[in-house]
């Protein structure tokens, strides 16, 4: 057997190609598209997965829904511990009318949708659409770095929620490093027709959500709205039938055991009556609600001083609102929002008038202990936005983020946001003046029962319960023979 290779030879005309000779081009082999692995795409859709479905949960929490403010509860806390609360009620909070939430759940939707139409394309379309994702996270980077220093520095809270979807979204980048390629990956990928379904499937099906998204939030707004009526009570529906106060009958005339026998089963029925309405929650709540009515009418109408609030609605109003409140409590946040959604209802019907009553001991001799530390501040905070002309855009600008005994300095920042002359209102601040009409306000309120906030007046006459609201003001307007408002459109 021999060691050495028999020499080929070749035909004449044809001749061994040298290191040196040029190969035509129709005889090089592609080369393979550099791109992603599939278990990197699929890594990549369940990151994009994921943050969509942390988006469309801040979302929903930016709109008061409750499954899903306590969900976010368990992470962030509840009312002034809550940094998800208060990045979610700040001015940051959306863009365009839009929550951050909205157009996170667009942009990773999208992002999941064009990755896993890739994940069933051939080689060239995952390349392409990675280098797409890469390019995209990058940017959602450098937003959400924006993001973090706007809570950081402007808000002065953090969402953790919001802070792990900046995490995952960083993840995300770094699971996408290996899609690095230049621009001419997409080209490519459009030159084959499953690359060109893919992103023409991809363009639809993000249309559709975008779209899908809008509409979810103008929903979302409008139970907010209806929500926010509510907090006030519902209307008064035509034709129910009211579960009165027990009433007692008279004995009945005759013999004392007669009269002993009357008097016996009129109290077996009161006691059944009772037990009904304590065991039905509809009926104990309309029993109360209707306590509450008998209260309000015989309740004295208290001569509230108005001639220098601030009001909302017309001045002349047939029903006049007064509403005593603190900057820092959380359900006259809740009110002020009613409010806002209410009174464009009303056709001019009612007005709403502001006073102060903070729950804080360093100015109102009422409330020991300080319940909400700072609230004197902020008090006398709206009686210089009132001298300014400007305290309905201050009462906006702090409900929608209280800060928390906010110092001097923050706050007259603030006011200057609410469109305030910082100087002059930095100057009026701890005027005497103001102190003084602080003051005459903490003690109008006590002589006229107030001992919390919200506390609501109708025409002078204190509000016992706030759901009341409503139908007390349509009875009012009944009495003054107004014609009924019309009914709002349910969502």
């Amino acid at each position: 057997m021999s060691f050495f290779k028999k020499e080929t030879t070749l035909p004449a005309d044809e001749t061994r190609p040298s290191s040196d000779t040029p190969v035509p081009p129709d005889v090089v082999p592609a080369p393979a598209p550099r791109g992603m692995s599939r278990f990197r795409l699929l890594l990549l859709i369940a990151v994009t997965v994921v943050n969509a479905a942390l988006s469309g949960l801040l979302l929903l929490q930016h709109h008061g829904e409750g499954r899903a403010v306590a969900a976010l509860s368990q992470v962030c806390g509840e009312g002034a511990e809550s940094g998800c609360d208060k990045v979610a009620q700040s001015r940051f909070a959306q863009v365009g009318g839009m929550p951050l939430g909205g157009y996170g759940l667009v942009f990773y939707g999208s992002l999941a949708i064009l990755l896993a139409l890739a994940l069933l394309a051939g080689p060239e379309t995952r390349a392409a659409a990675g280098a797409l994702a890469l390019l995209a996270l990058t940017l959602a980077l450098a937003v959400d770095v924006a993001l973090f220093g706007i809570q950081l520095v402007a808000i002065r809270a953090f969402c953790k929620v919001c802070l792990l979807t900046y995490a995952i979204g960083a993840l995300g980048l770094v699971i996408a490093l290996p899609a690095r390629r230049d621009g001419r990956v997409v080209g490519e990928a459009l030159l084959r027709p499953d690359g060109r379904l893919a992103f023409a499937g991809w363009a639809l099906a993000t249309l559709a959500l975008a779209t899908t998204v809008l509409a979810g939030e103008q929903a979302l707004d409008l139970r907010q709205q209806r929500r926010a009526r509510l907090v006030l009570g519902a209307p008064a529906t035509p034709g129910t039938s009211a579960v009165g106060a027990p009433v007692f009958a008279s004995p009945a005339p005759g013999s004392d055991s007669a009269r002993f026998q009357e008097e016996a089963r009129v109290a077996t029925e009161q006691a059944r009556r009772l037990q009904e309405i304590l065991d039905d929650p509809r009926k104990l709540d309309q029993y109360f609600a209707e306590k509450a009515a008998r209260e309000f009418e015989q309740g004295p109408v208290h001569p509230l001083k108005l001639d220098s609030a601030p009001y909302k609605g017309p001045a002349q109003a047939p029903i006049r609102v007064t509403e005593f409140s603190d900057f820092l409590c959380p359900f006259c946040r809740n009110i002020a929002g009613a409010f806002a959604s209410y009174l464009p209802t009303t056709a001019g019907r009612v007005s709403v008038y502001f006073k102060n009553y903070p729950l804080d001991a360093e100015c109102n001799p009422n409330v020991k202990p300080t319940i909400h530390a700072g609230a004197c501040r902020l008090a006398r905070g709206g009686l210089c936005a009132h001298e300014q002309g400007r305290f309905w855009p201050y009462h906006d600008r702090i409900f929608s983020s209280p800060p928390q005994d906010a110092p001097k300095m923050d706050l007259t920042k603030l006011a200057g946001e609410a469109g305030l002359d910082t100087a002059a209102f930095a100057s009026c601040l701890d005027s005497p003046r103001v102190a003084e009409r602080l003051a005459a306000e903490i003690a109008e309120a006590k002589r006229s029962g107030v001992e919390a906030t919200p506390t609501l007046f109708v025409n002078g006459k204190r509000l016992p319960r706030i759901n009341d609201f409503t139908q007390t003001v349509e009875k009012e307007m009944q009495k003054l023979g107004l014609p009924p408002l019309p009914q709002p459109a349910h969502p």
